[in-house]
């Protein structure tokens, strides 16, 4: 009778304890995990979706149509009467990278970052980046 109270004590941890923690403790945290990067997902989108106008330095009206898909950009370019596809766009954090089809018979490429309200958006070989604001 000694015995079989330790026995039935060491059983009844093992059988509970172990078995209960390394199955339920990863499936909370793989949820936890899940809620986050959906939470980060959507705050990214409402970060970046939308309309974004500025100027260009010589003068001409710039928007940017942006809509976010994970960490993929997708959407528009358009200057003066000219459109341009986003061919190849990532989000990162508050940055962003893009490529457009032709404009004027040119690619486009160029960096944004969240800046306030703004968007700071340089486009490759321009020196001064452009200021958007949000129209939509």
């Amino acid at each position: 009778m000694k015995t079989a109270l330790p026995i039935a004590t060491i059983a009844f941890l093992f059988a509970a304890g172990p078995i209960a923690t390394t199955i339920d403790v990863p499936l909370t945290r793989l949820a936890a995990t899940v809620a986050v990067a959906e939470a980060a997902a959507q705050n990214s989108a409402s970060l970046w979706d939308g309309q974004w106008q500025g100027t260009t330095v010589s003068g001409q009206s710039l928007v940017l149509d942006l809509r976010v898909e994970g960490q993929r950009l997708t959407g528009r370019l358009m200057v003066g009467k000219q459109s341009a596809k986003i061919t190849a766009g990532k989000i990162v954090d508050e940055s962003f990278a893009l490529t457009t089809g032709p404009i004027d018979g040119h690619s486009v490429a160029g960096t944004g970052r969240h800046t306030g309200d703004a968007i700071e958006f340089t486009i490759d070989g321009v020196k001064t980046p452009l200021t958007l604001t949000r129209i939509k």
